[in-house]
């Protein structure tokens, strides 16, 4: 159920959202969880239905904690000059008729000044402004994606709960992003598929791999698009030991069996009127199949050790990673369940392995969305303190590159992350096995080593040096991650590069599908590491053994960098060698 909050100095807005949007919730300034519909203090003339001006919503909108789906925001605030934004007015005149003229534009421009600092705290928070058709805002004029212009002389209901609707719809759509439908042909049958799907009421069966996002689209597509009255309601089966599994379904009547000590709703109580998904299906046994596939024939549940049945009407999505028919086949699977399941619509979400020219737009999504959760806050507050950027400074301008780093194509105002395009490459030829999952968490571990590889380099800059907030995906960091989630795959211990003639003899790993520029740059790679163990991280030596008596540590480190080769890893590395060591000796 969408939330609504009105910011306008008159209640007229707000009034009518109640009277034609009767089914949304409403942020109000009380704090009273009773609607305002029917409280008693709607009668009595209550001011504490919207908020009147920016300090009132700034305090509500601090209280919540969560945030409304859409604000509607007025334009024009008809308030004395002290209740009007900007606070410090350091300009005011003093002549009575400049005075009123610059109250006035304030007032005009009120709405604007509201959503600048709504931007500043909330950048994702969609918003409706209320204007007039003859209003000139020029250059004024806001270009946000998240601000959606309602042009009208008069507040009209009509128009009004149109643009409300448009707008809450279209900020879903673009929070969807490129996670789940990305550009290839098969993601776009599977979005046709459900857009259908969602209005029907009979089951939805969705079967794919772990990670490939099942729950994330019954909770942020299929429900929303269901015309459900009711709530959404998620159970993971695999999850709930078996011996709980019925009690959890279908409910429990108090002092049905030993520990039952007061009635239980189950889930499909919970989701009456509403949406339930059942992940992981298939766990069922054939006993919980045939109960279940009652429950949805008749539209009701019945409590364990209770004889009234209750309505259970709910949209099922059940999803799992196993092929039903299969199953179904091996006598592991009720047919007539199966059946009832509708799987000539059944849908399979395909594996990012099927879907390589989706990884860019995945690979960007999933570090910028990372780059701006609560789980990072900390270190990217670390990191703007030690490296503070312009005043101007926006999360909503973070970028992703896939180029080498440099300060030129850096944005002064957000962060800018480069991945190289030999690391894109790297991660087109992953085969993603935890899919959406691993590559979240993929996204999530590069920028914590990054961001935290950058706190601990020593600078010589002073506190108050600006520079760009710029964060670079090394090669061998990428490399490293990718290798950590393969399956069954133990970290290798340092090889040692003996001495052969007047050369080096080491052993490498030949990558395979790459061109030689690339099989050349992971030779070099472990070529250079192996050298750096065998001299026990004296780089200076490195270069004068590798290069000759005139070179100096500076270009062997100038070449690590280039190729993604990190000190801080090797020297890690090199501890690891001198432990084992010292534990080989007698």
């Amino acid at each position: 159920m969408p939330r609504l909050f009105v910011i306008d100095d008159r209640d007229q807005t707000v009034e009518l959202c109640h009277r034609y949007l009767g089914d949304f919730e409403y942020v109000n300034r009380c704090g009273r969880s009773i609607p305002c519909q029917v409280c008693e203090q709607e009668r009595r003339g209550c001011r504490k239905k919207c908020a009147h001006d920016y300090l009132e919503a700034e305090s509500t909108l601090m209280d919540l904690e969560r945030l409304p789906d859409l604000v509607v925001l007025d334009l024009h605030f008809a308030l004395p000059l002290e209740r009007l934004l900007p606070e410090d007015k350091p300009e005011l005149p003093t002549e009575p008729r400049a005075l009123a003229q610059y109250t006035e534009r304030l007032r005009r421009h009120q709405g604007l000044l509201i959503l600048e600092r709504l931007r500043q705290r909330y950048p994702r928070l969609p918003v409706v402004m209320l204007t007039t058709t003859d209003t000139e805002l020029g250059t004024d004029r806001p270009h946000d994606p998240l601000v959606y212009l309602c042009q009208n002389e008069v507040v009209d209901s009509r128009s009004l709960i149109a643009e409300i609707r448009r707008a809450l719809a279209l900020s879903h759509e673009t929070q969807e992003g490129a996670v789940f439908w990305g550009k290839s042909s098969s993601m776009a049958a599977v979005r046709r598929s459900l857009s259908v799907l969602a209005r029907s009421p009979l089951p939805t069966l969705i079967e794919g791999e772990t990670g490939t996002g099942k729950s994330y689209l019954a909770e942020h597509f299929i429900h929303p698009r269901s015309g459900a009255k009711g709530s959404l309601v998620v159970t993971d089966l695999s999850t709930i030991p078996p011996s709980l599994l019925p009690s959890h379904l279908f409910g429990v009547r108090k002092g049905a069996y030993t520990g039952a000590t007061s009635d239980h709703a189950g889930v499909f109580e919970q989701a009456h009127q509403g949406t339930l998904f059942l992940d992981e299906i298939a766990n069922l046994d054939l006993d919980l199949q045939r109960q279940l596939l009652v429950v949805l024939e008749r539209n009701e549940v019945t409590r364990l050790g209770d004889q009234r049945p209750r309505p259970a009407v709910t949209k099922l999505i059940a999803a799992t990673h196993q092929n039903l028919e299969d199953l179904v086949q091996a006598g592991r699977f009720r047919a007539d369940l199966y059946m009832r399941l509708n799987p000539a619509s059944r849908v399979r979400l395909p594996p990012l392995r099927e879907r390589p020219d989706d990884v860019v737009d995945l690979v960007r999504h999933g570090l910028l969305e990372a780059l701006g959760s609560t789980s990072l806050s900390s270190l990217v507050h670390a990191f703007l303190v030690r490296h503070p950027t312009l005043e101007s400074f926006s999360a909503t301008a973070n970028a992703v590159l896939f180029r080498r780093p440099s300060a030129r194509s850096a944005k002064p105002n957000a962060f800018t992350v480069f991945v190289s395009p030999t690391a894109l490459d790297r991660l087109r030829q992953h085969s993603w096995p935890g899919n959406h999952r691993e590559l979240r968490l993929f996204a999530t571990n590069a920028l914590v080593f990054t961001l935290c590889q950058q706190l601990e380099t020593p600078t010589d800059a002073g506190p108050a040096a600006r520079a760009p907030a710029v964060l670079a995906l090394t090669d061998d960091l990428v490399e490293r991650l990718l290798q950590s989630t393969a399956p069954g795959r133990v970290a290798d211990a340092p090889r040692p590069c003996t001495t052969s003639g007047s050369g080096f003899r080491c052993t490498v790993d030949v990558p395979s599908g790459r061109g030689f520029a690339q099989v050349s740059m992971q030779v070099e790679r472990q070529y250079l590491e192996q050298i750096y163990l065998q001299h026990r991280g004296d780089l200076d030596a490195m270069a004068k053994r590798l290069l000759g008596p005139k070179a100096t540590a500076r270009q062997v480190h100038l070449r690590m960098n280039q190729l993604g080769l990190g000190i801080k890893s090797l020297r890690q590395k090199l501890v690891r060698q001198e432990v084992q060591l010292q534990r080989e000796e007698p």
